[in-house]
């Protein structure tokens, strides 16, 4: 008797750690990809201003990947481009 109760008390527990962590989880970075803005940079490519985002994607606050997605701007920067990207 006693050991069902201490099953269920632990299910219980498991359970609501579950949904704290499923509902907490956009705050807290816990999955998905997250942008870290100070890590974020510009540069031109064919006289045009691009943005680079970083970012990482996590799984259980670990980060498993990472890397930089684009934004490009669109403009011409006037007088051409003083710094070129790499890639």
């Amino acid at each position: 008797m006693l050991s069902g109760i201490k099953f269920n008390i632990a299910a219980v527990v498991i359970t609501g750690l579950i949904v704290t962590a499923t509902i907490t989880a956009p705050v807290t970075k816990m999955f998905g990809k997250h942008y870290n803005q100070n890590k974020d940079f510009v540069c031109c490519k064919t006289d045009q201003l691009v943005i680079h985002h970083y970012f990482t994607v996590n799984l259980f606050w670990i980060p498993i990947s990472e890397g930089f997605t684009e934004e490009n701007t669109g403009k011409a920067s006037p007088g051409g481009c003083d710094i070129r990207c790499t890639n």
